[in-house]
């Protein structure tokens, strides 16, 4: 009898082992994020009224999961990192990160020009330099990345971002950029603004080790949770003012979930905290509105 108890411990264990490994592997990997990117993107489309181009979603789906792991192409090519033990899960599966990275790129490619995406090509670039710029010094290092500018990095995640799953679709999907679009952009801009603080939140000693100002140094971790939640009441009263019905609960509602994240965010949180709820508050955000439309 004892053997067998043994047996089935002995079973679940690896069981276990392996769902963890699947979990840090869709979170860490960016595929999660990515896919964040994909309905914010599709979400776009319902709330326009417009038919959803899954192209164009996979092309900033493609485009994200690439962008998202730039760092572990850089660390490949200089030779940085091997896999040990200890180190973060990006550092110990660089090399599978950097694979994944190439062919997203690649596949990104082929979907921009294989299906004729309608957006200029020099805004996609400058948009891909601030992103990779984000992480990767540029200029074979002579300028420092984006992310080391005081106060700066919060302001670029939330500017590519509304960018890239607003206006790539719209523009896109021939839609005159008039004042319901730029109103869009704008609460766009605002909810992923009121996100990335909590990053910043999450790296406030590696930012004062680094000496990077960022709002929890500069404010505090309470007072940066005030000002996300304000940025969330900011976005509220101006989805009050541009929706109604359906669409209109479903986006209060995203903003209630989200405002909970930020309530309970700290310092302290695991990172898991951030990698599943903080970024996917913006899957449950385009998961309200599905519903909303459907």
């Amino acid at each position: 009898m004892p053997e067998k108890e043994h047996s089935g411990i002995r079973r679940q264990q690896p069981l276990a082992s392996w769902l963890r490994a699947g979990i840090e592997a869709f979170l860490y990997s960016s595929v999660f994020i990515s896919l964040c990117a994909f309905g914010l993107t599709v979400e776009t489309y319902l709330l326009t009224g417009n038919e959803v181009s899954l192209p164009m979603a996979g092309f900033v789906f493609l485009a994200t999961l690439f962008t998202y792991n730039t760092s572990s192409l850089q660390r490949t090519w200089r030779g940085w990192g091997t896999s040990i033990a200890g180190q973060s899960w990006s550092i110990r599966h660089q090399r599978e990160l950097t694979v994944l990275a190439l062919l997203s790129l690649a596949g990104a490619v082929v979907l921009f020009f294989l299906y004729e995406l309608r957006i200029n090509l020099w805004f996609v670039l400058a948009l891909a330099l601030i992103s990779v710029g984000y992480t990767v010094p540029l200029g074979r290092g002579r300028i420092k990345p984006f992310r080391s500018v005081p106060l700066l990095k919060v302001f670029l995640i939330a500017l590519v971002w509304s960018a890239v799953t607003v206006l790539f679709p719209l523009i896109d999907a021939a839609v005159q950029l008039d004042s319901q679009v730029i109103l869009i952009w704008v609460r766009r801009f605002l909810f992923i603004l009121a996100l990335a603080l909590l990053f910043d939140i999450r790296d406030y000693t590696y930012d004062r080790r680094t000496r990077t100002l960022t709002f929890p140094g500069l404010l505090g971790e309470h007072y940066t949770r005030y000002l996300s939640l304000g940025l969330l009441l900011l976005y509220l009263l101006l989805v009050l003012l541009t929706e109604q019905g359906a669409i209109l609960i479903s986006l209060m509602s995203a903003a209630l979930v989200a405002g909970l994240i930020v309530w309970n965010a700290s310092e302290e949180k695991p990172r898991i905290y951030y990698a599943l709820l903080a970024d996917g508050a913006m899957l449950v955000h385009f998961a309200f509105v599905y519903l909303a439309v459907s």
